[in-house]
């Protein structure tokens, strides 16, 4: 991956906008996703994966209490679909309106919405159907029927990455780094916890959702630069780019040759003179 300085050079109009990206922007994210979408159709083709899973599942079920409870219940409605695009939005009307960062506001929102986008488009083609007890039952009813990978968990990695590549500071960095990852490990276990999802679900979400992230930002570093010099979006620390040199209609960028005077083949030459009153002859 390159690191751009971003916020961070010395240079008075600053450094250009742009996130930190693979070297391989889509090879390597396409092959995340195509290796991880691939196991969980071997998963879903394996009955016996999918029985050591639902035992592991029912035992959790065995020592459930009301504090444990009420918190996969609370995770379970704060991350659902409708909460995901409120948080999204409300990370970035922050970053646009109150700490005037437009450009990192619209990047945020590109990479958190692949990762989380990414997540759902392996659910849709690996298709693996939601736990089912032999004995006992979920916590609670949840909604849609596929299972892998696991919605919840992706949103929280795809939303702390996100926010942690357009961090201005490395201690922000770090911060959300340690709370993103308790954050991932908390909600994956209130999934399990609840029912809602086998182990393996919750562990793909982690690499599916992070090539999300990584092919949103390639995405971004294109899409940012041009809607902040259409809309002349201005943030401290991010040069604007230099407008393009645009040509005027109907200009050439070549003047025309005039026309060389050759004397024929064994003629004798004509002098200066001759050669002028030649070329008025010929003009007329």
């Amino acid at each position: 991956m390159t690191y751009p300085a971003q916020h961070t050079s010395p240079s008075p109009g600053g450094s250009p906008w742009r996130l930190p990206q693979l070297r391989h922007r889509v090879a390597v994210p396409l092959v995340t996703v195509l290796l991880t979408a691939t196991l969980g159709r071997l998963v879903v083709l394996s009955p016996q994966i999918t029985l050591g899973e639902t035992a592991l599942l029912e035992g959790l079920s065995q020592h459930r209490n009301v504090l444990l409870d009420a918190v996969a219940t609370a995770v379970q409605y704060a991350l659902s679909n409708g909460a995901v695009v409120l948080i999204i939005a409300a990370v970035i009307g922050w970053l646009a309106v109150l700490r005037r960062r437009p450009l990192d506001a619209t990047g945020f929102g590109i990479t958190a919405l692949a990762g989380w986008g990414a997540v759902g488009l392996v659910k849709v083609f690996v298709e693996r159907p939601r736990p089912t007890f032999l004995s006992g039952e979920a916590l609670a009813p949840v909604t849609g029927s596929m299972s892998f990978p696991s919605s919840h968990t992706g949103a929280v990695v795809a939303i702390a990455l996100a926010m942690g590549l357009v961090a201005s500071r490395r201690s922000s960095r770090r911060r959300i780094a340690l709370l993103g990852t308790l954050a991932v490990v908390i909600v994956g276990a209130a999934r399990m916890y609840s029912g809602a999802h086998y182990p393996l679900d919750v562990l793909a979400a982690v690499p599916v959702a992070w090539a999300g992230v990584m092919a949103g930002c390639a995405l971004a570093n294109k899409m940012v630069p041009a809607l902040a010099f259409g809309f002349s979006w201005r943030q401290a620390g991010v040069s604007q780019p230099a407008p393009a040199t645009v040509r005027r209609a109907g200009s050439t960028t070549a003047t025309a040759r005039a026309p060389s005077y050759r004397p024929a083949r064994g003629s004798t030459p004509l002098d200066g003179a001759a050669q002028h009153d030649e070329r008025t002859n010929r003009a007329a």
